[in-house]
């Protein structure tokens, strides 16, 4: 193989190497951020739910013969219930754990792309076929996570720049 086309193939291995890189980094952050939103309205929610549970049952048991009573009653019984419905239609605990699962796959893409380039980085000489075949396989772990991925309405435009400049200053002169 003609030295300066070996030499193309390898700067264009690079660039899309490290391009790659970005991408699954970028969308493990927004996994991350996404799951360190909704964990906290979980616990609050379940919990919110559970003390409104047993607090309707011992208002009802306590005051259910006065007129106050029975209306502290419905509404401690109607909040329960609006944040258990709540819950099961934001789907809440189905989130976290596609989240969590999703997060976790593109950390360990991420992981293995940074050992790969480092092996790049360590070895000039590297064999060009190998290591394209290597990366076509990464491209292809990219995609299968990339169909995993779902729209959050928590993950507004504002919240995903937000990621996008935290990721670009923590990876500097690397992508750019």
């Amino acid at each position: 193989m003609d030295r300066s086309v070996e030499e193309y193939q390898k700067d264009l291995l690079w660039q899309t190497s490290l391009e790659t890189f970005y991408r699954v980094a970028y969308a493990e952050s927004l996994m991350s951020s996404a799951l360190q939103k909704w964990k906290p309205v979980d616990s609050v929610v379940k919990s919110l739910v559970t003390v409104t549970t047993i607090a309707s049952v011992m208002v009802g048991w306590m005051s259910w013969g006065s007129p106050a009573g029975k209306g502290t009653w419905l509404v401690i019984a109607g909040c329960a219930a609006l944040l258990g419905l709540l819950h099961v239609i934001f789907k809440i605990s189905d989130r976290i754990a596609d989240l969590s699962h999703n997060a976790q796959y593109f950390k360990s893409l991420r992981l293995n792309l940074e050992r790969f380039i480092y092996e790049m980085e360590v070895n000039p000489d590297f064999s060009l076929e190998s290591f394209k075949d290597a990366f076509e396989q990464y491209r292809e772990w990219l995609l299968v996570g990339s169909q995993m991925l779902k729209e959050d309405f928590l993950l507004t435009q504002r919240h995903r720049q937000k990621i996008q400049n935290k990721l670009n200053q923590q990876m500097g002169d690397m992508i750019l």
